[in-house]
């Protein structure tokens, strides 16, 4: 039970940090945050890898985080953009359509489920396709780029938490998490070096505020996804850390007053019962 409790935390850290992120983006520009928000993950990563004392991982290992990280820059950029142009109940749903990825990979490796947690899985997935649903069929241009932003930003989140499973196991989770946080890190302040974007507005005392709870609830949201996948199967504990679209809809929803409509409600209501049936 520890690996499913661990993947729910991750899901509600995670969740409300999108949340956070979303808006913030909003009033600050994606690329700005992004980088300041990779620093200071970065800074919490390192501080754990000191406090941790494990040995350096393998080259390998090593070389799956930062695949791990590259991806990271394109799903949460991809992520963050969808929420800027388009409405983040409907973005954060399709981002974690990329679960499929992890789950596949689990699959393939032997993993075994039981026919309840099959069904729970297949209840969690359900719902995060219902809440994406817009009504009446309904889309705007701006939604269809919000949608089109949103499967790249699933696609390179599913790949991410792929490969951050793998290399915690080889290498550890203190060093995944650092050399992750240092390639995204990397990436980032090399593209705003080029593009010359200011970091001014970062320091207002407002926006400081919100990027540092973003980025404990940030950090926090990943360390216990990889801290699940050592104690539970992938297949499960992936899809129980993919549930963060229901809290980031629930704080859309009370919070910018963005409004759920009835299929979108069942889609909440099915990813919470697929938790309880995974769970068992």
């Amino acid at each position: 039970m520890l690996g499913p409790a661990l993947a729910l935390g991750s899901s509600l850290f995670g969740g409300s940090a999108d949340f956070l992120g979303g808006t913030t983006s909003r009033r600050i520009g994606t690329a700005q945050f992004m980088l300041c928000a990779q620093l200071g993950g970065l800074v919490l990563a390192g501080g754990w890898v000191a406090l941790s004392g494990d040995p350096v991982p393998s080259l390998a290992a090593l070389a799956v985080a930062a695949a791990a990280g590259v991806s990271l820059v394109v799903g949460i950029g991809a992520f963050f953009q969808a929420m800027v142009v388009g409405a983040i109940s409907i973005a954060a749903p399709i981002s974690a359509v990329g679960v499929i990825v992890p789950i596949a990979a689990g699959v393939i490796a032997g993993e075994q489920v039981s026919a309840l947690q099959a069904a729970g899985m297949l209840a969690a997935l359900g719902g995060i396709v219902l809440v994406a649903r817009r009504p009446h069929g309904a889309v705007l241009a701006p939604a269809r780029s919000s949608i089109a932003l949103a499967l790249v930003a699933a696609l390179g989140g599913g790949v991410c938490l792929w490969l951050i499973a793998l290399a915690s196991r080889d290498g550890g989770v203190p060093w995944t998490l650092f050399c992750v946080r240092v390639t995204t890190a990397s990436l980032l302040a090399l593209g705003m070096c080029r593009r010359r974007i200011g970091l001014r507005r970062l320091l207002q005392p407002p926006i400081a505020l919100r990027l540092l709870a973003f980025v404990l609830l940030g950090f926090l949201g990943f360390a216990l996804y990889a801290l699940a996948t050592l104690h539970g199967q992938l297949a499960l504990v992936a899809v129980l850390a993919s549930l963060y679209p229901a809290v980031t809809v629930l704080l859309a929803r009370h919070l910018l007053h963005e409004r759920l409509h009835r299929p979108q409600l069942l889609g909440v209501a099915a990813m919470l019962l697929g938790v309880v049936l995974i769970s068992s």
